[in-house]
């Protein structure tokens, strides 16, 4: 049988290297070491290197997903990164920052502090925490982290902004003046710092500070489309319906410095809206629509339009794209209700009366969430900030909280470009990093663990060569041959010719009890290698076990005439009487496998399997003894005993028994059951939850393991957690009946 796990996987990594110029030198650095390492023998030093290679590739790739705004990708990678290189403040803070730009803020905290203690005084690990205590709501933790990360970088714009965030958000206008006024000496007199200190202002609810600021910045530069839309909308904000005229008026000048801005093409087409002069706003909230194609608002307002004109085509048109485009319901205070009202109008007035009703209906269904939602947010409409009265509750729900956040940018075509490239560079380094880790796993017979790693090479590069079956020779090493199914299919699929693939997917299928799918693939090995008995008898077993009994006696004789009179071809005839339930004869055809050898393995343990089925448990262990010492390694001879020894009342030893199969094999569901269940009857229950837990957790799809940690909750006291493992245990059962009796 073919055995990979060599190093000639290797070069392609240097190959792919040679190209790349810094800094990808420091990983080409990592893996010259790791190949000086591995000719000299010292494997643990060359998967050290490529551990290295692993924390550089993962954290490279993080910030490449974070600069194209898949932030989700960007936190897998920078938590792998973090995983291979625990000790780096940066990549920890990293990953802090992805977190952040994911909204998951609560996770920021655990690789801050530790970027902490790493290096008490590194500003960006303080700066960062500083906003994550911002995010909390903790203003004042919040202040104390960015005040120590301005002290460490006095010179830092955002530490300085965040700061003054934090102390408006505390009402504490004075020190946030004081920041802002030191920003402004030591950057210079810009209009940009007019603008970001206006929005804290205007976010932080002083909105006459806020316009003092925007009108500062456009003394400075007239032309500052930011500094007019940012008036404008907080003109809205202030004074609402009051000051529509103003607040347009620098929406246009907005739009004479730049034609292209969407926030001023969207707020002035609103107005327009609200004023009723409909032929304007469609033109500007068309625009706005085609500048941001991918939100929903101006399509929803843009629909509204085309329904007040009659233009009911074009209002079915944009309001199915807005509400396609809402990303949830509760977007916007539910404003995909109303968009699905309009769109009942409208298909209403086009005759369209079916269509039209369910939109009604659907409508009427969602303002009643709405409803719902709202009296929760109660408190917050009865006290809006100063200056605002319900006659402007209509510029509010329109003034959305667009802006107040600054959006992540997309990149341009050639940085997109330049960005996908090192995606794919460093895809190719991480899946070859895997790979490496994985032979030099094999080759120190660590199977498990090089299986894991031949996983995460395919995942990163499906077609890295031998891929699939490495991985899958090692599940099948490591004796996990369900999970070496998946990558022996792979690898039939792309090399129906390889017969040592065949012979494993048919092996491990065999070992996995799927008997069907085991013998086809094993027929076929056997046709081509006709001399070897092992394929004989796991066929004619495969046939038994499915009740084939003609054709299993076909592959016997067979093996009668290829190997002659041999212990295997015995035990194969033994475990054939067994299936038919001709107990004495299977006992005969075991006595003679061991009358040819007296040392071949298995002979005992089936012959215990079948004192077990008799019921004689005294037999049965006896074999499974016998077996052990022909085969100590057997762990399914030492289960078997330990099984024997608990169920004839033998629990001392038959613990001790099971404690021992659990250290040879720490994944071993059934032993942890069997334990469990001897404990709580002993009285153990603490430790008997500890190992019912874990058979569930490694045989969660199986009923009779929840229902004895049912029984141990119960017993602990912990009644709620007992009742909901018997109800899970009930359900799989059910299950379990109706896939029996479809």
């Amino acid at each position: 049988m073919a055995v990979l796990f060599s190093h000639s996987v290797f070069p392609p990594l240097l190959f792919l290297l040679t190209f790349i110029q810094s800094p990808q030198d420091a990983i080409r650095r990592h893996y010259e070491a790791a190949e000086a390492h591995s000719r000299a023998g010292n494997s643990a030093a060359a998967e050290a290197e490529f551990t290295l290679i692993l924390a550089e590739a993962y954290g490279n790739l993080g910030k490449i997903h974070s600069a194209q705004n898949a932030s989700g990708k960007a936190v897998s990678a920078l938590e792998a990164a973090a995983l291979y290189r625990p000790d780096s403040p940066q990549g920890l803070i990293d990953l802090a920052i992805a977190y952040f730009v994911a909204g998951q803020y609560e996770k920021t905290f655990d690789p801050l502090n530790r970027a902490i203690a790493l290096n008490p005084q590194n500003a960006d690990a303080h700066h960062m925490l500083g906003k994550a205590w911002f995010m909390r709501g903790e203003f004042a933790k919040a202040a104390g982290e960015l005040e120590t990360a301005l002290k460490l970088a006095p010179r830092d714009y955002d530490v300085g902004y965040t700061l003054g965030l934090a102390y408006l958000k505390q009402r504490q206008i004075a020190p946030a003046r004081q920041i802002y006024n030191r920003m402004l000496r030591q950057l210079g007199d810009r209009p940009e710092l007019h603008i970001s200190f206006g929005r804290a202002f205007r976010e932080m609810v002083f909105l006459e500070e806020a316009i003092d600021e925007f009108k500062k910045a456009i003394a400075l530069d007239p032309k500052s489309s930011s500094a007019h839309y940012y008036l404008g909308l907080t003109y809205l904000l202030k004074d609402g319906t009051s000051r529509l005229d103003d607040a347009a008026e620098e929406f246009r000048i907005a739009l004479n410095s730049n034609p292209d801005d969407y926030f001023a093409n969207y707020y002035l087409g609103i107005i327009h809206l609200m004023e009723r002069r409909m032929e304007q706003a469609v033109i500007l909230l068309e625009k706005a629509s085609r500048l941001r194609p991918e939100n929903p608002d101006p399509y929803f307002h843009l629909g509204q339009a085309y329904l007040t004109l009659d233009k009911h085509d074009r209002a079915i048109e944009v309001l199915k794209k807005s509400i396609a485009l809402t990303p949830s319901v509760n977007y916007n205070d539910f404003q995909v209700a109303k968009a699905h009202y309009r769109l009942g109008q409208s298909l209403l007035k086009t005759g369209l009366t079916q269509e039209g009703e369910q939109e009604l209906k659907l409508s009427s269904e969602l303002k009643a969430d709405s409803l719902r939602s709202d009296e929760i947010k109660t408190a917050t409409y009865l006290n809006p900030p100063a200056g605002m009265g319900d006659q402007n509750s209509k510029v509010m729900e329109m003034v959305s909280a667009v802006g107040v956040v600054a959006e992540a940018g997309a990149p341009d075509e050639k940085a997109a470009l330049k960005l996908k490239g090192g995606e794919d560079y460093y895809t190719k380094v991480i899946a070859s990093a895997h790979n490496n880790i994985g032979i030099l796993r094999a080759q120190r017979q660590d199977f498990r663990a090089a299986a894991e790693q031949f996983a995460l090479a395919a995942k990163w590069n499906p077609n890295l060569e031998q891929i699939n079956f490495n991985w899958g020779l090692a599940c099948y090493k490591a004796e996990l041959y369900q999970q070496a199914i998946e990558p022996f299919e792979n690898e039939m699929k792309a090399n129906p010719a390889n017969l040592s693939a065949k012979q494993l997917l048919g092996t491990s299928y065999f070992m996995a009890d799927n008997y069907s799918r085991a013998s086809e693939l094993l027929a076929d090995v056997v046709s081509v290698k006709t001399n070897d008995p092992g394929l004989y008898y796991m066929l004619a077993i495969a046939l038994i076990k499915q009740g084939k009994q003609g054709e299993a006696n076909q592959i016997i004789q067979q093996m009668v005439v290829r190997s002659g009179n041999t212990p295997q071809l015995h035990i194969l005839l033994g475990r054939a009487y067994d299936e038919q339930g001709e107990t004495d004869k299977a006992f005969e055809e075991l006595k003679a496998a061991l009358a040819l050898d007296s040392k071949t393995r298995l002979v005992h343990f089936y012959s215990g399997q079948i004192y077990l089925k008799l019921g004689k448990l005294d037999e049965a262990a006896e074999e499974f003894e016998s077996e052990l010492a022909t085969n100590p390694a057997d762990i399914q001879a030492r289960y078997h005993l330990g099984f024997a020894l608990l169920a004839g009342q033998k629990t001392e030893r038959g613990i001790k028994v099971m404690r021992e199969v659990i250290r040879l094999k720490p994944d071993y569901a059934e032993a942890h059951y069997e334990l469990g269940k001897a404990l709580l009857l002993q009285g153990d229950i603490k430790e008997a939850v500890e190992r019912l837990e874990t058979a569930v957790k490694l045989k969660h799809d199986e009923a009779y393991p929840h229902y004895q940690l049912g029984r141990a909750y119960l017993a602990a006291g912990r009644r709620a957690e007992g009742e909901s493992q018997i109800e899970i245990s009930n359900q799989l059962k059910a299950r379990a009946r109706g896939q029996s009796h479809p």
